[in-house]
């Protein structure tokens, strides 16, 4: 799982490092708040660390304790980050853009079928995590983060042809409303014209 544990009390900071840290960058940076779930995991590991420090207790538990609540923290912060990500693709996929009209529709096309593989791999870690296998689970919702990150970049992200599409998708609504008045009036005319013809003859 990344930095190697010998039971000293650097292999908590290292992972701490190498995995908290990151996803604790990366929530906080989508709305400048921090979940108290993983604020409470890593108090936990600290505490379990301050133990060795003043306490006297055996440097591998105190390590192995905090460790395990920096993986339960960033396992809450695997979630947290998921939730973030489906509440941002709902309201894209709400929104007034018209995704079919991006690449002919393969834009459309190509997220949906990324979307399933997030799904996917989500419901593998968490069977993972159901059968106590935690370090599958990781694993797993590593590879999660990793398909976040990349969709974000595809098309969370790809203000260019996002824009274009909204743009586009508002012309067309415009175009589509001048129309609908006009066949609206033309009908109204015709109706009137009738009614007028028919009461003269």
């Amino acid at each position: 799982m990344g930095a190697e544990e010998t039971g000293e009390v650097k292999d908590a900071f290292a992972f701490y490092l190498e995995y908290v840290k990151p996803l604790y960058c990366e929530i906080e940076a989508i709305d400048n708040t921090l979940p108290v779930e993983l604020l409470f995991e890593i108090h936990a590991a600290f505490d379990h660390l301050r133990r060795f420090y003043v306490d006297g207790e055996d440097e591998a538990k105190s390590t192995h304790k905090a460790i395990s609540h920096l993986k339960r923290g960033a396992l809450d912060a695997f979630k947290i980050k998921l939730k973030y990500f489906n509440t941002e693709l709902e309201s894209l996929l709400t929104s007034s853009a018209d995704l079919t009209l991006i690449d002919s529709g393969e834009f459309l096309s190509n997220l949906l079928r990324d979307r399933y593989e997030i799904i996917k791999l989500g419901t593998q870690a968490r069977l993972a995590e159901s059968r106590n296998d935690h370090i599958d689970a990781f694993g797993k919702w590593s590879q999660v983060s990793i398909a976040i990150n990349r969709f974000c970049e595809n098309y969370l992200h790809n203000s260019k042809k996002l824009s274009w599409a909204k743009r586009k998708s508002i012309c067309l609504k415009s175009k589509a409303t001048v129309i609908a008045f006009l066949i609206g009036c033309a009908s109204s005319f015709i109706v009137s014209w009738l009614m007028t013809f028919s009461s003269q003859h």
